[in-house]
């Protein structure tokens, strides 16, 4: 995409070498992103700087000595199901049973909502206990909802985010928006604070949530999803997967019912430079599409991930790019971690302790940001 808007900047946040001091061996397929350039922080979109891996040990902010579990946690853990409108040729009306959890003794003020969308095989409580994301909500003083997909319309739990015609997926969009404006008119949240966030086929469903509906969505975070727009049936979906797309991310939004230009919508993308179950490129096209949505100047700079396992576990690098001096969307790509989700409790299945705190770095970027009803 053409760098015609001057307002555009990126920032790549320089890295520290490894105790070590051993060359990093992903320099040759992340500097394409970034040109060669001055070291200032704050430069035009056509320029930037890189530097080497930095432990995310040293980035964590206000890490958990004690994680605590549901149960420990003094809160409130609701069960709630939200009826949907009877769609044409359906005998039963359908709905979308959720939990969710309210930090305790709540601020007066209304309170920010982060919609937590599960990945295949788990269920909301897995989640929440995984991801750690009720604890971060007691510190910070937020709702969190966890959509639950019954197994009556997928057997393994996944989100039907390929499928974004008129059939399940489509319907499945309808319900999570839906969702979002029951919660927008709660007495307790705020309503430009509503943000959506997602781990694997949940990942790529918000990602597809956010962009059709972007006047509900304040930001939202992609773990480990997929490109949308590159498969319409569960085949093309696994190949989508596997393999990306060579297909221009900004093409495929058209194909996934996206119109580039309306509000905007800031996106954190995080994904393990060793998941062995959807290609690490598909965080970089999931990046790129939010660059296009947003028309923010894309480095369209993709390559093959080299492995890692030189590098200590954990290491990690991001770029951000936005205007105004605002974040709009951030790309991080952590070293040595798998399909799970980064920093997360690891005696939950897709959880992982490799890697910096996800839901931490997806909260900091969240809280940086207000639905806004402007267009370009």
């Amino acid at each position: 995409m053409a760098n015609s808007l001057t307002g555009d900047w990126i920032e790549y946040l320089k890295r520290l070498r490894p105790a070590t001091g051993r060359h990093n061996p992903a320099a040759g397929w992340l500097r394409p992103l970034a040109p060669s350039s001055d070291s200032s922080r704050f430069t035009d979109a056509a320029a930037g700087s890189y530097g080497p891996f930095h432990p995310y040990s040293e980035w964590q902010v206000r890490p958990y000595p004690h994680h605590p579990s549901l149960d420990e946690l003094p809160g409130t853990w609701e069960s709630h199901t939200l009826k949907l409108a009877p769609q044409r040729g359906e005998l039963i009306a359908q709905q979308l049973s959720y939990q969710l959890y309210v930090p305790y003794s709540p601020p007066r003020a209304a309170m920010p909502v982060v919609v937590m969308l599960h990945g295949c095989r788990q269920s909301s409580d897995e989640f929440a206990g995984g991801t750690r994301m009720n604890a971060l909500a007691e510190d910070e003083g937020f709702i969190v909802a966890y959509p639950q997909q019954p197994m009556h319309r997928q057997p393994q739990r996944c989100w039907h985010w390929f499928d974004l015609a008129a059939g399940e997926g489509g319907r499945e969009v309808v319900a999570v928006a839906s969702l979002l404006d029951e919660l927008a008119a709660r007495p307790d949240v705020r309503a430009d604070c509503i943000y959506l966030a997602g781990l694997s086929a949940g990942a790529a469903m918000a990602a597809v949530v956010a962009l059709r509906h972007p006047d509900k969505v304040a930001a939202v975070g992609l773990h480990s999803g997929v490109v949308i727009g590159a498969a319409d049936s569960p085949r093309s979906g696994l190949h989508a997967m596997r393999s990306g797309s060579t297909a221009e991310p900004a093409w495929l939004l058209d194909a996934a019912g996206v119109t580039p230009g309306g509000p905007e919508v800031p996106a954190i993308v995080l994904h393990g430079l060793e998941d062995d179950a959807v290609n690490p490129i598909n965080g970089r096209l999931l990046a790129r599409q939010f660059l296009a949505y947003n028309k923010l100047s894309d480095p369209a700079a993709l390559g093959t991930p080299p492995s890692l396992s030189a590098l200590p576990v954990g290491n990690y690098a991001e770029a951000r790019y936005g205007r105004w001096g605002r974040d709009l969307v951030r790309l991080v790509e952590v070293a040595g971690l798998g399909h799970a989700w980064s920093g997360g409790n690891e005696h939950f299945r897709y959880h992982s302790g490799v890697g910096p705190d996800a839901s931490r770095l997806m909260w900091d970027f969240f809280s940086r940001h207000r639905r806004r009803s402007s267009w370009f």
